[in-house]
């Protein structure tokens, strides 16, 4: 019993220190409306067409507070909203750096996609 659960443990450190898979992708749609930033701080989930990168055609990507400027947080999580993306805008290009949001990110997250059982990643930089 002992060991199955330190082996659970072990994997599951892994899932979460795993290397970032780069992707190119065109956001399709910003679902529903981002809280502002002084209520708290979130994931929000968009949707991506994958150009290039993975062999999905759509992907579901998290991105910490997507109201404030890559490269603009200065909390905890600056090292993971790198990048000079400023805005997120509907049908925009972007070069991204993602790992599985499960496992890095315990916070709120905001998801419109609650009946899509794909799986979600977190964008820990997001260039144009």
């Amino acid at each position: 019993m002992l060991k199955k659960l330190a082996i659970l443990v072990f994997a599951m450190a892994m899932f979460a220190v795993a290397d970032p898979i780069s992707v190119e992708g065109r956001l399709t749609e910003i679902p529903g409306k981002m809280p502002s930033n002084d209520l708290y701080s979130y994931v929000y989930v968009f949707k991506y067409k994958v150009l290039s990168g993975m062999d999905a055609k759509e992907i579901l990507v998290g991105v910490y507070n997507p109201l404030i400027a890559r490269g603009k947080v200065k909390d905890k999580m600056a090292d993971k909203s790198k990048g000079n993306v400023s805005e997120f805008k509907a049908k925009a290009k972007h070069k991204m750096k993602l790992v599985p949001l499960e496992g890095n990110w315990d916070g709120a997250v905001e998801d419109e996609y609650f009946d899509d059982e794909s799986p979600r990643y977190l964008a820990i930089e997001v260039n144009e």
